[in-house]
């Protein structure tokens, strides 16, 4: 009996040396690459794993996925050893694997080259190559139930299920050369040893290899001051997180990043571990109020795939069946890794900014909020105009802050000159490490009285955090000579009919005669109470005048409307230029911009809310004549097409005239 149970022993060793492939290793290197899915869709991700064992001294593995996949996470690494018997000896075999979870680019059938392998020694290793065909859609619904799901897109086949597969043919084939009696094998009922149960999940242990954190690049700063904050996802472990909830960002003002997507991966040694490393999210935030700012956590879901270490028994390996009396398989044991998915919920800790008002000293009365590193300068597009016409000064203020949150500077314009409020245009220029850009104001200056003014230089002023003081540019002084235009009409005038007196007279030759007093006392006549009404009266209508100058510069709607007309036709005279010069395009923009700004100006209608539709129903509501309107349609139509169609200066000519006329007509119905 104890020859036929030594023959049974050698037998089993045999067969692990030859037939177990999935237990045992020799000690050659093996270098294997293995995909989820040989089938997939475009919307699907896959996972690639690349395993070499028993490398010596191994120093790099290097991939090449080609131009059809791009890099969704990974490399993830993770070393394994196991112990196994070979014939009288215990044998440990090493491997190293990486992991990559891939996306594909386009439909088709791709094949990924085999990855190169390198050790100290020189020796060169390659793996197998894979092929995977890309179909359109999804096919993450379309899977077999019995088939394991991948958090990453891909599928991937139970290691363990087939490996007891394998074990149970063995079983069955060692049970037929036994004499086919599979009762006989089966152990008693009281000999079934309890499956351990797997050890449990530790989540503090998962948060040290998978969080979120918020950087800031500094915590302590002033109101408007530039503050970079990076929301950034740490792992060592593969897994599929996505953000589930951003900080509210209450008391800031923030302006984003450009971050490539998806998200790139970058390795950082943190606590002297290495994790690869995804930006989520890069803010410049601008504090807008003093006191202790908090940035509330960022989270995150999503499935996280952890790598268990299973101790087994020898007997284990074939069911504990054929070895249940034998106690060197009883006694023995070997080392598995077993994959889990475990559903992860990340929150990060929460950031505390302390903000400190600007300095009360030295701050200007001009200050508009600027904090930052800033430059300004101006300039005019025209400097010598008549009344008719209007002048456009534009300051540009460019550097690195809060561009947006700057308050526009004010003109200070001498008598007989008129400013609306600027148009404001901001360009963000920079998203690196600072917001940098411009912001450019653009100033309609009306002259209505002739004459040469001087528009002194406009005052900037910025708080600069280097520095911690205020500082001040200006911008150049300007000169501005307004000559009389065609409707420019003098508030007074000299009278042109009166007498020269002479200085002496002739001699009258002829006695004088009786004087007789017929007219009453001075003081009794209207024309002396007159003397000291008028004065009186004189005062009284230049402050009614002046209130309601005073009143129109303040509403300047009202004040547009005004001089919609006035602007209009100066546009109309630069049209006529253009015309004579045969300028088909800025002629016909000239046309446009003098039909549409009247418009706005008339019908109280900003630019950007002005369209044929609303004020087509503006001028309903004005009992505009459906002739004027229809007049009014096709001088736009024709500046519109004009510009893709052909046309002499016939057309032109007609288009001005045209132009004129509807404007006039326009003005008449307006005044009514």
């Amino acid at each position: 009996m104890k020859r036929i149970k030594d023959m049974w022993r050698s037998y089993i060793v045999f067969l692990l040396i030859i037939g177990v492939g999935c237990h045992v290793w020799a000690q050659n290197v093996v270098f294997t690459a293995q995909a989820g899915a040989n089938k997939m869709g475009t919307k699907d991700n896959v996972q690639v794993d690349y395993t070499i064992r028993d490398a010596q001294n191994l120093q790099t593995i290097s991939p090449s996925f080609g131009p059809d996949f791009d890099v969704v996470q990974g490399p993830f690494q993770s070393q394994s050893s196991q112990t196994q018997i070979m014939g009288n000896k215990m044998v440990t075999s090493q491997s190293i694997s990486l992991t990559y979870v891939l996306h594909p680019k386009h439909e088709g059938t791709f094949t990924i080259a085999p990855a190169i392998a390198k050790d100290a020694a020189g020796h060169t290793y390659q793996s197998n190559a894979v092929t995977i065909q890309v179909v359109p859609g999804s096919l993450a619904q379309q899977r077999p139930q019995q088939a394991r799901n991948d958090p990453f897109g891909g599928q991937q086949d139970d290691v363990f299920a087939a490996m007891q597969r394998m074990q149970q043919m063995q079983q069955q084939q060692l049970q037929r050369m036994r004499g086919g009696n599979p009762q006989a094998q089966q152990p008693p009922p009281q000999a079934q040893q309890p499956q351990k149960p797997e050890p449990p999940v530790n989540d503090e242990e998962i948060k040290k290899d998978l969080f979120i954190r918020v950087s800031v690049d500094k915590s302590k700063v002033h109101v408007g001051e530039q503050i970079t904050t990076s929301y950034k996802l740490y792992s060592r472990i593969p897994m599929q997180v996505g953000i589930s909830k951003l900080p509210n960002l209450d008391g800031f003002w923030t302006q984003d990043f450009d971050i490539p997507k998806p998200p790139k991966p970058t390795e950082e040694v943190l606590d002297g571990k290495k994790y690869q490393v995804f930006l989520l999210k890069k803010s410049a935030l601008f504090p807008q109020q003093p006191g202790t700012l908090e940035l509330d956590p960022a989270e995150a879901k999503g499935v996280a795939r952890i790598v268990q270490q299973v101790r087994r028994k020898m007997s284990d390996m074939f069911g504990g069946t054929l070895m249940m009396n034998d106690p060197f398989f009883n006694n023995s044991y070997y080392n598995t890794m077993a994959y889990k998915d475990v559903e992860v919920h990340l929150v990060s800790t929460p950031v505390k900014i302390t903000v400190t008002a600007l300095p009360d000293k030295s701050k200007p009365a001009d200050f508009g909020g600027a904090v930052g590193s800033f430059t300004v300068n101006d300039k005019i597009d025209k400097q010598e105009l008549t009344t008719d016409d209007i002048a456009t000064l534009t300051l540009n203020i460019t550097g690195s802050g809060n561009l947006k949150l700057i308050e526009a500077p004010k003109l200070n314009l001498p008598n007989g000159l008129t400013s609306f409020d600027p148009q404001i245009i901001d360009t963000i220029t920079g998203r690196t490490t600072t917001i940098t850009g411009s912001k450019i104001l653009s100033y309609v200056i009306s002259p209505h009285t002739p004459g040469d003014y001087d528009i002194p230089a406009v005052p900037f002023t910025y708080f600069n955090p280097q520095t911690g003081e205020y500082v001040t540019e200006y911008t150049q002084a300007l000169k501005l000579h307004v000559k009389p235009g065609k409707h420019y009409a003098p508030s007074s005038q000299a009278g042109s009919n009166a007498v020269a007196m002479k200085d002496i007279h002739d001699i009258v030759k002829q006695p004088l005669s009786p004087i007789t007093l017929k007219s009453t006392p001075l003081l009794f006549t209207p024309t002396y109470w007159s003397l000291y009404a008028f004065p009186l009266l004189a005062f009284i209508g230049m402050v009614v005048w002046k209130r309601r100058d005073e009143e129109l510069s303040k509403d300047t709607t009202l004040l547009r409307r005004k001089r919609a007309n006035k602007i209009a036709l100066q546009r109309i005279n630069t049209a006529k230029k253009l015309l004579e010069q045969q300028s088909k395009v800025p002629f016909y923009e000239e046309v446009s911009k003098a039909i549409w700004l009247y418009l706005s100006d008339k019908l109280s209608i900003p630019l950007s809310a002005l369209s044929r539709e609303t004020a087509n129903e503006a001028m309903i509501n004005r009992k505009v004549p459906d002739t004027l309107q229809k007049s009014l349609e096709n001088v736009i139509w024709e500046c519109e097409t004009a510009l893709y169609a052909s046309g002499g200066s016939k057309q032109m000519v007609h288009t001005y005239e045209e132009a004129i006329k509807v404007i006039s007509d326009l003005e008449d119905v307006f005044k009514a």
